[in-house]
């Protein structure tokens, strides 16, 4: 059984290799945040790895929901396992040494969207709690491998995603959005879900990213379809939100000129990753997803990644 996947478009990972993206992490511009910066992305179950520089994508390993470290020297992702292929667990890839690793310390084989804390040093993830028979969160420290349910008793929980200082990690039931802290497991409700979706349906595949410096929220939402173009047969498509906790506001950042969803930020706080589609690709013959850059400052949208989806960025 394959990650959960927005309803409409099965999301794709996209990914790029070190060797691509040497040339960037190795200029000083580049470290101060002038220059590419390497993104990863997925394309029918194969994760890659570019930059935004647009230098051509090479493939690193077979997965999805592929989230690059804030380093930008590895991948977490969901790989596939068991016999039949049917299973899901954690694995992290290395870009430089390009090994992999999975982990045995967490139990079962139901585990997907792994999500790193902004230190690199723990991994966020949904779990399925086979005693419970449910979703909750699951937690895994890289340095030892350990891993642990910080709030056993939150059930039927997805879409984490976490604080900037990797103290807390946020989640929500479908109703509420919920605080964890990622030490002692103390769990709070923070609000009803609505108050910080605004218009959007809430759902299982929404995915949020809080900007570096926490002041700005971004999240995946399914909306009424009044595009002239997509008229989708359930009459949604998706667009993105920026939220505000401060003043506790919420808008649509995206038009309905294109299906956007899976948000992830870029360094500085001021743009942005996304997989979507426009009239261009629904009609095309290709993937019919790609990767785009939007800027909150005049909310325009670039193409970096033709056909790809899932796209994340190195933080640092």
């Amino acid at each position: 059984m394959l990650p959960v996947i927005k309803r409409k478009i099965a999301l794709i990972l996209i990914l790029t290799v070190l060797s691509v993206i040497a040339p960037a992490w190795g200029n000083p511009s580049a470290a101060a945040g002038t220059g590419p910066v390497p993104v990863i992305f997925e394309k029918d179950g194969i994760i890659y790895l570019t930059d935004t520089g647009g230098t051509k994508a090479k493939a690193l390993v077979k997965g999805y929901d592929p989230q690059i470290s804030p380093d930008g020297t590895s991948v977490a992702y969901t790989a596939a396992a068991g016999r039949d292929g049917f299973g899901r667990v954690i694995a992290v890839y290395s870009i430089a040494s390009k090994k992999n690793m999975t982990f045995s310390s967490i139990p079962g084989e139901n585990s997907y969207g792994p999500k790193w804390s902004p230190d690199g040093r723990m991994l966020v993830f949904n779990y399925f709690d086979e005693k419970q028979s449910d979703w909750i969160s699951g937690l895994l420290t890289l340095k030892d491998g350990r891993f642990r349910a910080p709030a056993p008793g939150l059930r039927g929980v997805f879409s984490h995603f976490w604080s900037p200082d990797s103290r807390f990690i946020y989640c929500h039931d479908l109703e509420n959005l919920y605080r964890i802290s990622a030490e002692t497991g103390k769990t709070e409700k923070t609000g009803k879900l609505p108050s910080v979706i605004g218009k959007a349906m809430a759902s299982s595949a929404m995915t949020f990213a809080i900007s570096p410096d926490g002041k700005r929220w971004l999240f995946d939402g399914e909306v009424e379809d009044t595009s002239s173009w997509m008229k989708s047969g359930d009459g949604l498509m998706s667009a993105l939100f920026l939220h505000t906790p401060e003043d506790g506001k919420t808008r649509r950042i995206t038009s309905d000129s294109i299906n956007a969803m899976a948000p992830a930020w870029l360094p500085g706080g001021e743009d942005f990753l996304f997989s979507g589609c426009t009239a261009k690709e629904a009609a095309g013959k290709g993937y019919g997803l790609a990767v785009f850059r939007g800027s909150l400052k005049d909310l325009s949208v670039s193409v970096i990644v033709p056909e790809g989806g899932s796209p994340t960025a190195a933080r640092k």
